[in-house]
């Protein structure tokens, strides 16, 4: 009994080492670029030329805030 199980576990141990790892899995995939907390960018304007301001959060991805920026005079927020 113990033999069938130590078999057992070799057999799935030997499967679970041909198994694609998460880093081979991300490879086909655009891997995205992350920012620094507390970085602030403008997304695409407007047709009338607002553009909302994004904030990266602490886990390197963007999100929108309640600042809108106005792209043709250039007032945005002083950290861009």
């Amino acid at each position: 009994m113990i033999k069938k199980i130590v078999l057992a576990i070799a057999v799935a141990a030997f499967a679970v080492s041909f198994a694609p790892t998460v880093s081979h899995a991300k490879k086909g995939k655009k891997a995205a670029s992350k920012c620094t907390t507390g970085q602030m960018m403008a997304a695409k304007p407007n047709s009338m030329g607002w553009s909302q301001v994004m904030g990266c959060g602490a886990d390197g991805k963007m999100y929108p805030t309640l600042m809108m920026c106005y792209m043709p005079s250039s007032l945005c927020p002083p950290s861009m």
